[in-house]
């Protein structure tokens, strides 16, 4: 009885031991990369990124926002590219990754947009990787923006369903992801399962610290859905927008950017 218990006490340690290990990789944060030379502008028009994760795909935002740009008499030009299920830490990485690597957007910024409209954060909120994680690639974002000369446009972490269990679970696995999200909340985010408000804050006062909140235009994500279990019509699933959802937030956008290139 005493042998087996001692292998069932060495099992359950190994088991923790590799469990620590791999959200502490999970968590590692990226180092600013080193910038690189990018063409002159010679595009006449304004031009406008788009970077982030899925919620960015299949050109999805481009043309709704390029629309109600046209209804302002603005003539622009959009560029996007996504990575599905992308964190922060990736959607950084993406910008100076070379044009073979896939998922690279380098591309965008070359093309010297005017603005870059940033969406991410709702796959580190739902994998819990902790708001310091994500403030961290986010600055890094903004900072790489800045120093190319264009204007971000910051859509805050998005409300979606991150309790909600994900549609393709089983009860048993659906009780794995649980248990995954409970270790993680308690590693990265003080214990916490709902994690957007905090994810927020910490990057709204980072910014605050670096000086650079007054360089940026925040997209407020409550202005489309403060609370998902509220406005489900705005979404496809727990965590992406509907057609409804995707109109209600170029709208804010495009008023932003109309605002902006007016001013």
């Amino acid at each position: 009885m005493r042998k087996f218990r001692k292998y069932w006490i060495a099992i359950v340690s190994i088991f923790i031991l590799f469990g620590i290990i791999y959200f502490a990789g999970r968590s590692l944060k990226s180092e600013a990369l080193s910038y690189f030379q990018v063409p002159p502008d010679t595009c006449s028009i304004t031009t406008i990124g788009i970077v982030g994760d899925s919620w960015v795909e299949d050109k999805r935002l481009d043309t709704i926002i390029q629309r109600y740009l046209a209804d302002a008499r603005i003539e622009a030009r959009i560029l996007s590219s996504h990575q599905g299920g992308a964190e922060s830490k990736q959607v950084y990485q993406n910008l100076f990754k070379e044009h073979s690597v896939p998922h690279s957007s380098r591309f965008v910024i070359e093309s010297r947009p005017d603005y870059c409209i940033v969406v991410a954060g709702v796959n580190d909120a739902s994998s819990r990787v902790g708001p310091s994680y994500y403030s961290h690639h986010m600055t890094l974002i903004i900072k790489t923006l800045l120093h190319y000369g264009i204007v971000p446009f910051i859509v805050s972490l998005p409300e979606f369903g991150i309790e909600e269990i994900p549609e393709n679970m089983n009860m048993f696995t659906g009780t794995l992801w649980k248990i995954r999200n409970s270790i993680s909340a308690t590693l990265n985010n003080k214990g916490r399962i709902n994690s957007i408000i905090t994810y927020r804050n910490k990057l709204i006062s980072d910014l605050e610290l670096d000086n650079l909140l007054n360089r940026v235009i925040l997209i407020d994500f409550d202005l489309v859905c403060d609370d998902f279990c509220k406005c489900q019509q705005l979404y496809v699933d727990r965590g992406h927008l509907s057609k409804c959802g995707d109109t209600k937030l170029c709208r804010i956008i495009a008023d932003k950017l109309i605002e902006t290139i007016n001013k």
